[in-house]
């Protein structure tokens, strides 16, 4: 008996890795949950405990790390993501450009002064709600939801 199907070739890790997008999907939604987190911690406990156990310069550190990466590969593939409509192309690249314009502003107070507090201090409580409710989530269904051209 014959077979009509070719022999099925498998990708290399390299060739998945480009075809994703650098993975930049799962390095986004990672940072914005790290993020989310931090905010919700702040938003229960107040500014004073999560000054003391989970916005410190340590959890900052940890998360410069795939916010950078998630900043370096979003620019990178931008022009690679396919968008179902105007709306959607907007409101990544706009996605995007807070994960960009946060790592410098992380890693002024988290590296170079040494301190987060006047970072977390100078952003009102409103803010945190702000990002927690409509900004967060709008971001992680939008990256959820990033595909590429091949």
């Amino acid at each position: 008996m014959e077979t009509t199907t070719g022999v099925v070739q498998r990708k290399s890790f390299w060739q998945v890795y480009r075809e994703r997008g650098y993975f930049f999907r799962e390095a986004a939604m990672l940072t914005i949950l790290i993020g989310f987190g931090m905010h919700l911690y702040r938003v229960i406990f107040g500014d004073e405990l999560a000054l003391q156990y989970a916005v410190t310069t340590t959890t900052d550190h940890i998360l410069l790390v795939p916010m950078t990466y998630a900043a370096v590969t979003g620019i990178m593939t931008r022009h690679r993501m396919q968008f179902a409509n105007k709306p959607l192309k907007i409101a990544t690249t706009v996605a995007i450009a807070y994960i960009a314009l946060s790592v410098p502003l992380h890693l002024y107070f988290s590296v170079w002064r040494g301190d987060v507090a006047p970072f977390i201090q100078f952003f009102p409580m409103w803010f945190s709600y702000l990002l927690l409710f409509p900004v967060y989530p709008m971001f992680l269904t939008m990256f959820w939801r990033v595909r590429y051209k091949h």
